[in-house]
């Protein structure tokens, strides 16, 4: 056997498998964490034509799921209060690192797709969150192990006309224990 011709049980799509395996193993259960990740639906959304929010009469804007998708690593931080045009405003930064077949197990073409990815809504420990930057990850043969996700926490006047987390607007996230 050479090096360019490879062969035998090991085979990148048995690594990769054995890699997947691992993570969900060692690394999501004893450990990790779970997330709600809803995917956008633009076919049902209705937006204002003027402002180009979802328009709150006519079922505004509107996201499939929620999926529960295991988490490998979640690092949330609490948002700064830079002073800018629109004076303070601090929101929570939320980074996780998922399972990239889980995505695709449950939104396939999601990953490929950057505008509805990014339009998408997780919730994690009672605060929803918008993903602004997805990237695949851990690459073994052409096949992704990994995504990582960050998000911006989105605060309760931003969902002003999303009736689908109404409810998230007005309590107290889980990770303040108040």
């Amino acid at each position: 056997m050479r090096a360019w011709q490879p062969g035998g049980r090991f085979s990148a799509d048995f690594e990769t498998n054995e890699i997947l395996a691992a993570i969900a193993e060692d690394l999501q259960r004893p450990v990790g964490t779970i997330c709600d990740w809803y995917v956008y639906d633009p076919v049902n959304t209705t937006v204002d034509p003027l402002y180009g929010v979802g328009s709150y009469d006519g079922g505004g804007r509107r996201w499939k799921g929620p999926y529960k998708l295991p988490v490998i690593k979640a690092r949330w931080s609490q948002g700064g209060v830079p002073q800018d045009d629109a004076g303070f405003y601090g929101a929570d930064d939320l980074h996780l690192t998922l399972d990239a077949e889980e995505i695709e197990r449950i939104a396939p073409g999601v990953l490929n797709n950057p505008d509805i990815q990014n339009r998408g809504r997780i919730i994690w420990k009672g605060q929803v969150y918008r993903p602004f930057y997805v990237q695949q990850a851990g690459i073994v043969a052409e096949r992704y192990t990994l995504v990582i996700v960050n998000c911006k926490q989105v605060m309760p006047e931003e969902m002003v006309n999303d009736p689908q987390f109404s409810a998230y607007a007005s309590t107290v996230p889980d990770h303040l224990d108040l």
